[in-house]
């Protein structure tokens, strides 16, 4: 607070304390009181005010409870998958850039190429795939735009072998690269939409894509393991995975989609991770049928 003193007009004591001091006679003490009596009339009337603001506030919260349950349950399954060892931590999209890349280019090219590859196939085939791709390059930088033009479609092949859809996706990556080169200058796209156009990037790859290449969210990752997790948590009660992120992007909030899609797809195996889910602290708040169907905790 700042130190100016107040003049006698602003001061709101000024016609308590020195109002006798100022007359000298009794009119100006009844003046006073009548001022006083004035001010404490208006009291209760204040008092019931900031009652029934509390009483709107209360009903506000308990009308956004059982959604504050659900935030609360994510926020603890956040805690829960620190401590876990999960294989999209060892061979996900995000570790597979060439351990010396160094160009950020490069890089999301390469993680382009990883969440491509990634569709319709386990995440430790689609790693040993990627290495194998970046020994095309013989050299620390890895697999780039330029390696990919210079190889045979055939060979492509062979080192994306067994990758789900291997001698598609090596035809793909062929035009893709092409695309790129020639339309964005070697980089890749940052917008959703552009992303899309690219030969196999449908919507689920192209916010992977634009999550660990630009950092940028473009709605909630759901494939079918988050789905199968909504589903038993009670969060949602669509029957696809792109239904489900709508229905979960309705509830969670923005500033948590980022995360949950990195997190929670770890949660790939629900029954060797439902023990820790019940020994979550809010375990209760789960849907009856969750933990009717969850292990007993030694």
């Amino acid at each position: 607070m700042g130190t100016s003193e107040l003049s006698g007009d602003d001061n709101p004591f000024t016609r308590f304390a020195f109002a006798s001091a100022r007359t000298g006679d009794s009119s100006a003490h009844g003046n006073v009181k009548a001022q006083v009596a004035a001010e404490h009339s208006v009291v209760p009337s204040a008092k019931r005010a900031r009652s029934e603001e509390k009483e709107e506030k209360a009903t506000q919260i308990n009308a956004t409870e059982p959604n504050d349950r659900r935030l609360e349950l994510l926020l603890e399954l956040y805690e829960a998958r620190k401590t876990m060892d999960t294989p999209i931590d060892k061979f996900g999209t995000q570790v597979c850039v060439a351990p010396g890349v160094t160009s950020a280019k490069v890089e999301r090219f390469q993680l382009l190429v990883a969440a491509l590859l990634s569709s319709q196939t386990q995440d430790p085939i689609t790693y040993a795939a990627m290495q194998r791709l970046h020994e095309l390059g013989g050299n620390d930088e890895g697999l780039t735009i330029e390696v990919v033009q210079a190889t045979s479609e055939e060979t492509l092949s062979k080192a994306l072998k067994p990758v789900g859809f291997y001698h598609r996706k090596a035809q793909q990556l062929k035009r893709v690269a092409c695309i790129l080169r020639t339309q964005f200058h070697g980089d890749i796209p940052r917008s959703l939409d552009e992303l899309q156009k690219l030969p196999g990037i449908g919507p689920k790859i192209g916010r992977v894509i634009t999550l660990l290449a630009w950092g940028q969210v473009d709605g909630i990752i759901v494939d079918t393991h988050v789905h199968r997790l909504a589903q038993r948590l009670g969060w949602a009660s669509t029957t696809t995975p792109e239904d489900t992120r709508k229905e979960l992007e309705d509830w969670i909030p923005r500033e948590h989609w980022g995360k949950l899609s990195l997190a929670v797809v770890g949660f790939d195996d629900m029954h060797r991770q439902a023990p820790i889910l019940f020994n979550l602290s809010i375990s209760s708040h789960l849907p009856e049928r969750f933990q009717r169907n969850m292990p007993t905790v030694p």
